[in-house]
């Protein structure tokens, strides 16, 4: 399978959940629950209302409202993908589930519906569990289980917010980043919900929309670099997804000009790299393009091109019109070469989530 002549490895695809289906992979004490369907598995993203989509002109449905495996598979067909890495979509609101312990079971069961409904259905598919980041030491433990006893889950997603009034620079979480690194689990920050990011005054969706994904992965990406996470955990790979890439050279920029300032004096003393080299440099930082950003060749002079994802994102934004242009018409581009193309839809992918 190929796409004008180049394999193609989807590298963040996603699931559309049932809560149906998930309540039944609750363990333990939270097995066989009495439940309200007035109220989903999960807490909302934001207070958007985002189960509703425009119809075509025609009347028919733009895209599937729902996924299993039958229907990745067949959207790996429409995309000429060999392969899929599915995140999460209610699931994206993990980091604001408040109780601890409802977090780690209800995460748990998702991951256990994720195997058994797609990852153990379809040898292309994978899964990206989710970690239940409320618990560090109770995520540790999931991040293992995922990595021994799971069938293809390569990744963990970290929810990009939490209700915990920390980001992932703070040494709450480094029981899972020793747990990724122990595991050689790569790590992929998602972006999502909005809550909390100061876009609540906004009444048009659009607004949040473009700034609810790069935002949030800017201020994680700024915690991790200058608390010196990726020093204590020199072989993590994390990722940061949906955001585009184009953000990354702005940051690279900013990051180093308060690392020379005098406010950076105690990050000089402290980091063993310009921050601008822990992106450049390693293994340890990754990022998701947008085939439509223009200014990508930036991100690539600024990093190269090894670390650079491709992700479908199917069925949130794209519709199938949209996954069997795009696709095609970036791989006919001459901007790049056929080298940096295979990497950029194919090869990354294999490296980042050591699928080779």
């Amino acid at each position: 399978m190929a796409v004008n002549g180049f394999e193609v490895f989807d590298g963040d695809g996603h699931v559309l959940e049932n809560d149906d289906e998930i309540a039944e992979y609750f363990e333990g004490d939270f097995a066989n629950l009495q439940r309200f369907k007035t109220f989903g598995v999960w807490p909302s993203l934001d207070g958007w209302a985002r189960g509703f989509i425009m119809a075509s002109n025609d009347g028919e449905p733009r895209r599937y409202t729902h996924t299993d495996a039958k229907v990745w598979g067949e959207m790996l067909e429409i995309i000429g993908a060999k392969g899929t890495v599915l995140y999460p979509t209610a699931g994206l609101a993990a980091g604001l589930i408040s109780d601890p312990k409802w977090a780690v079971e209800t995460i748990k069961a998702y991951n256990n519906w994720l195997e058994d409904r797609y990852t153990s259905k379809d040898e292309r598919l994978y899964g990206a569990g989710i970690v239940p980041v409320q618990d560090p030491e109770a995520a540790a433990i999931e991040i293992a289980r995922c990595a021994t006893e799971r069938v293809r889950f390569p990744a963990m997603m970290l929810p990009s917010q939490t209700y915990l009034g920390k980001t992932y620079g703070d040494e709450f979480f480094w029981p899972i980043f020793e747990a990724a690194e122990k595991h050689n689990m790569p790590l992929a920050i998602h972006g999502g919900p909005s809550r909390g990011m100061g876009f609540d005054h906004f009444r048009e969706f659009v607004k949040v929309h473009t700034l609810e994904h790069p935002f949030p992965l800017m201020m994680q990406l700024t915690d991790i670099v200058f608390s010196g996470v990726w020093d204590a955990f020199p072989k993590l790979k994390i990722a940061f997804l949906e955001g585009g890439a184009t953000w990354v050279p702005f940051m690279m920029d900013r990051m180093d000009y308060e690392y020379d300032s005098v406010f950076g004096a105690a990050s000089r003393q402290k980091l063993k790299k310009r921050p601008s080299d822990y992106l450049r440099e390693g293994d340890n930082f990754w990022v998701a393009m947008e085939l439509g950003e223009a200014n990508l060749k930036y991100t690539i002079d600024a990093i190269g091109p090894d670390r650079i994802l491709y992700a479908s994102d199917y069925p949130h934004e794209p519709t199938e019109d949209d996954l069997t242009s795009e696709l095609p018409d970036f791989l006919e581009t001459s901007d790049f070469s056929d080298e940096i193309k295979r990497k950029l839809v194919h090869d990354n992918m294999i490296s980042f989530y050591n699928l080779g």
